[in-house]
C-alpha cells in the first residue's frame, strides 16, 4: 500500500521550484497548474499560497487539501514532471470533494492541451 504515500521524494523543497522555469498549463477559478520537466522520473509537487488569500489555518489546511489530492490520485499527473499548483483563492466549501473536483478538471484540461498540441 506504499502508492498513497507522499514521500519527501516526491515534495518539492524551496530551492527546487524557485530557479525553475515554470510553464503555465491550466487553470481554474481557484488555482493554476505550472509544469516543469524534472531530471528524476518521478511525479513530484509543490503547493504555493500567498499571504493574502488567508490567514495562516486556511493556508495550512488547503495545502494540506491539495497534497492530500495528489496523494489519493497520483494516476492523473504526469511521470517524470515537476508540478506547482498556486491557490489563487480559497472556495467557498473548503472539503476535499471540492479540491479534488476542481484539481480533477484543472488536470483533463491540461493533458486534453497536451494531447492537442
Amino acid at each position: 500500500m506504499t502508492y498513497f504515500t507522499l514521500t519527501k521524494n516526491e515534495r518539492l523543497k524551496r530551492g527546487d521550484f524557485r530557479s525553475t522555469q515554470w510553464r503555465k498549463c491550466s487553470e481554474t477559478e481557484h488555482f493554476s497548474l505550472l509544469i516543469h520537466k524534472n531530471r528524476y522520473k518521478s511525479k513530484r509537487i509543490a503547493v504555493t499560497i500567498r499571504k493574502q488569500v488567508g490567514d495562516a489555518v486556511l493556508r495550512n489546511r488547503m495545502r494540506r487539501l491539495v497534497k492530500e489530492s495528489f496523494r489519493l490520485h497520483k494516476d492523473l499527473f504526469v511521470e517524470g514532471c515537476d508540478n506547482l499548483i498556486k491557490v489563487k483563492r480559497v472556495p467557498p466549501k473548503l472539503n476535499l470533494q471540492e479540491i479534488e473536483g476542481e484539481l480533477g478538471n484543472l488536470l483533463t484540461t491540461w493533458k486534453m492541451h497536451m494531447s492537442i498540441g
